[in-house]
C-alpha cells in the first residue's frame, strides 16, 4: 500500500511539469506553423538573423556552439511566409535544423539532432510476413465416359514471404538508413527492429498498418 501511495505522489508531482512542457511545445509549434514573417538579409551573420527572429516571434532560441563555429552568413529574401519555412530555408543548406528542448528552440547540426532524437522500437510483423494462402475452390467437371462428375481440388497458390525490411527502407526514412550508421532496420524472426527518429517511426507504423490491411 505504501509503495502504491509513493508512486501516486511521484506521479502527481511530475504531472504539472509535464503539462507545462507540453503547453510550451505546442506554443512553439503553433508559431512555427502560423506566424508569417518577411525577411531581407544579404550575407548577414546568423546571430543577427536569429536576434531578429527572437524579437519578432518572442521565442527562446538557442544557437548551438557547433553551429556558431561554422560562422554562417545568411542571404534570404522572403515575404509573408511561415516562421517554420523560414528556418528550413535558412538552415537546411548548411546542414542544420531545429530541435525543441524544455521551452527552447535549439538550432543544431542535423547529425546532432538525429543523435538526440533517435529511439528504438520492435514491431511484431509475424502476421504480415506470411500472408494467408489462397486456396481455390473445387473444380467440378462432367465425366466424359459416363454419368457423374470429376472432382479436382486446386492446390494452394504460393505467396512468397513479404519483404518487410526492404519495403520499410524503401518507403520510410528517406536516406537516413544509408547515411547514418545509428539508424537501423533489421528483421529477425518476424520482429522488425527499428532505430530512427519519432517521425520515421510514425512512417513505419503507417506502412505496417497498410500492409496488414492489404495482406
Amino acid at each position: 500500500m505504501r509503495t502504491i501511495l509513493a508512486f501516486a505522489v511521484v506521479a502527481a508531482a511530475f504531472a504539472p511539469a509535464a503539462s507545462a512542457q507540453d503547453k510550451a511545445k505546442e506554443e512553439i509549434d503553433a508559431k512555427l506553423k502560423n506566424l508569417r514573417i518577411t525577411l531581407d538579409f544579404k550575407d548577414a551573420p546568423i546571430d543577427s538573423v536569429i536576434d531578429y527572429i527572437r524579437e519578432i516571434s518572442g521565442l527562446n532560441i538557442f544557437l548551438d556552439s557547433k553551429v556558431r563555429e561554422k560562422n554562417l552568413t545568411i542571404s534570404l529574401k522572403v515575404s509573408d511566409i511561415t516562421l517554420g519555412s523560414v528556418t528550413t530555408l535558412m538552415l537546411s543548406p548548411h546542414g542544420c535544423g531545429t530541435l525543441y528542448r524544455e521551452g527552447v528552440l535549439m538550432i543544431m547540426d542535423k547529425a546532432d539532432i538525429l543523435d538526440k532524437t533517435i529511439r528504438s522500437q520492435i514491431y511484431d510483423c509475424r502476421d504480415i510476413l506470411h500472408p494467408i494462402q489462397d486456396f481455390p475452390g473445387v473444380d467440378l467437371q462432367i465425366a466424359a465416359d459416363g454419368p457423374g462428375v470429376l472432382v479436382q481440388e486446386g492446390g494452394a497458390m504460393e505467396r512468397g514471404e513479404v519483404p518487410i525490411e526492404e519495403l520499410v527502407k524503401t518507403h520510410t526514412g528517406g536516406k537516413s538508413w544509408d547515411e547514418n550508421q545509428k539508424c537501423v532496420c533489421s528483421l529477425q524472426n518476424g520482429l522488425l527492429i527499428v532505430k530512427n527518429t519519432p517521425e520515421v517511426h510514425k512512417q513505419v507504423v503507417r506502412l505496417l498498418n497498410l500492409l496488414r490491411r492489404n495482406k
